[in-house]
């Protein structure tokens, strides 16, 4: 249950520092899946035709539409919010900054 609690925190992190933006494009290095360095078992995919979702390998999950422009990346969460957050992509590391300053790190999978 507390591996439960840890991801909802993550996810919860993410959703509160991004801002509301409206963004056209995709940055095709994103699609794939991503895998969170603190846990092996979140897996976060970007579909190539923008769709999107979080995954735990014991069934918590959500869904998602993306977007990118420039070096901000755009989520929709169905039901509630669009949210921005700045990205960045070097060998194969995902990095995800927070307005206040924290960074999620995300490895890419094979």
């Amino acid at each position: 249950m507390r591996k439960f609690y840890v991801i909802l925190a993550a996810i919860a992190l993410i959703a509160g520092g991004l801002l509301l933006t409206g963004c056209s494009s995709r940055d095709t290095d994103l699609v794939g899946q991503w895998q969170w360095d603190l846990d092996a078992s979140f897996v976060t995919t970007f579909n190539e035709d923008g769709s999107g979702n979080h995954a735990v390998d014991w069934g918590f999950g959500t869904t998602f539409t993306w977007t990118t422009s420039g070096s901000n990346l755009t989520w929709n969460y169905p039901g509630h919010s669009r949210m921005q957050t700045p990205y960045s992509i070097t060998d194969g590391v995902l990095l995800l900054t927070m307005d206040d300053g924290t960074v999620f790190r995300y490895i890419r999978i094979p």
